[in-house]
């Protein structure tokens, strides 16, 4: 019972106060502080609190305050308040949208976002930013694709690439030359363009470059991870590397 109700926004002091109200009906705060055992100091300001949420009343007898707990379905109501004052403040929220956005675009122009996604999850959690960063048109560039990395996640990108390609979105590959069988499915699905390294260029390592972003994934038995990069600078420069690669990689 304390869970749900903290849950829904009561301190544990106010719940004490209200299930000791429930169980008292009309107190004094004597009454109050010794069987809820909370502190003297601070009943009036959690009994004022409870008050404000609609969940305690009071009435004056002699001069003297005696608090009660209000009906167990006002916090029914306390809910749906909640929820009202809520969605008013999403709106206001919504409305700010576009000048927070605009606040930190300037922050955003020179600086370097880097961060690291390990085990299949990360690379699969970076296919998925690939779909939702790229709008239809735009291109996505691949520099290698190693056979282990194909071997292990083939079924997820199948299923990718299927959301890319109804997505509008294309795609440039210069696979590894060892990978051809892969390469060949490829090369098949509509908005797909593929190219082959040299045989000797093989690597564990291979480069996704989408809009912004530059993401280099590591795959080998043991470890699996993608190192992504966000600059404007830097990504230009790596589709630059991209153009060069695909005038020497080969059909």
């Amino acid at each position: 019972m304390n869970k749900i109700l903290g849950e829904i926004g009561l301190t544990k002091t106010e719940i004490k106060i209200y299930l000791t109200l429930l169980k008292l009906g009309q107190s004094t705060t004597t009454n109050i502080i010794k069987k809820a055992g909370i502190h003297a100091s601070k009943v009036y300001e959690f009994l004022d609190r409870l008050i404000q949420k609609g969940l305690v009343s009071y009435v004056i007898k002699a001069n003297k305050k005696y608090f009660q707990a209000t009906e167990p379905e006002a916090l029914i109501e306390f809910i749906k308040e909640k929820r009202r004052k809520l969605d008013g403040q999403e709106k206001e929220i919504k409305g700010l949208l576009p000048e927070l956005a605009e606040l930190q675009k300037e922050a955003k122009k020179e600086r370097v976002e880097a961060n690291i996604y390990e085990g299949l999850k990360g690379i699969k959690s970076v296919y998925e930013k690939i779909l939702k960063t790229l709008k239809p048109g735009q291109r996505q560039y691949i520099i290698g694709a190693p056979r282990i990395a194909n071997e292990k996640v083939e079924g997820f990108l199948l299923d990718w690439h299927k959301r890319r390609i109804k997505k509008g979105i294309k795609c440039k590959y210069i696979y590894d030359a060892n990978v051809k069988d892969y390469g060949k499915i490829r090369e098949k699905m509509k908005f797909t363009e593929v190219k082959y390294l040299p045989p000797k260029m093989i690597s564990p390592v291979w480069i996704e470059i989408f809009e912004d972003h530059i993401a280099t994934g590591y795959i080998s038995k043991e470890t699996t991870m993608f190192f992504l990069i966000k600059n404007k600078e830097i990504a230009k420069t790596y589709l630059d590397y991209f153009s060069l690669m695909w005038k020497i990689a080969k059909k």
